[in-house]
């Protein structure tokens, strides 16, 4: 006898297929607007996968402001996700919600890097998390601003998940 498969196993192989008896079902696009009312003045981190040279993923978890339809990050110039995006700018993304209409948003976009933009990105990060603008923790991110970039995520697509 063959044990059942774990649920997540029958959740990837249920996905996307047109079987009366599955109750999973693909969750349309959110459009711009939905996407700006669910993120207006949230400061909560997202957690960003890219691909690593090896091929397996690397999951960061960054601040980000969503600003005209791009998501917006900042990293290091050594780091592994700037080195990771600029070698593959295909990435996918989930940001928690609280108290909103889903639990969560995820999404797959793609990515560019723009040391140029490092500090006002900086700038916008800090004002939007930091209870003290002035304190260490912003004067740490000032000094390395020089090598800050700026990741610009243009989504492919954002869907609302774990409505409640």
């Amino acid at each position: 006898m063959v044990a059942d498969p774990p649920l997540c196993c029958v959740y990837l192989l249920s996905w996307g297929m047109t079987n009366s008896n599955s109750d999973i079902r693909r969750v349309r696009s959110l459009a711009e607007g939905e996407i700006t009312t669910l993120l207006a003045d949230l400061a909560s981190p997202v957690r960003l996968a890219s691909q690593s040279p090896n091929g397996f993923p690397l999951i960061s978890t960054v601040w980000s402001i969503y600003e005209d339809g791009i998501f917006w990050c900042i990293t290091q110039h050594r780091t592994l996700l700037r080195r990771n995006l600029a070698a593959n700018p295909r990435c996918a993304f989930e940001i928690a919600l609280d108290g909103q209409r889903f639990k969560l948003l995820r999404g797959q976009g793609l990515a560019s890097l723009d040391l140029a933009d490092g500090e006002r990105m900086t700038e916008c990060i800090i004002n939007r998390y930091l209870a003290d603008p002035s304190g260490p923790i912003a004067t740490g991110m000032r000094k390395q601003v020089v090598t800050e970039h700026a990741i610009a995520i243009r989504p492919r697509w954002v869907r609302g998940q774990g409505k409640r």
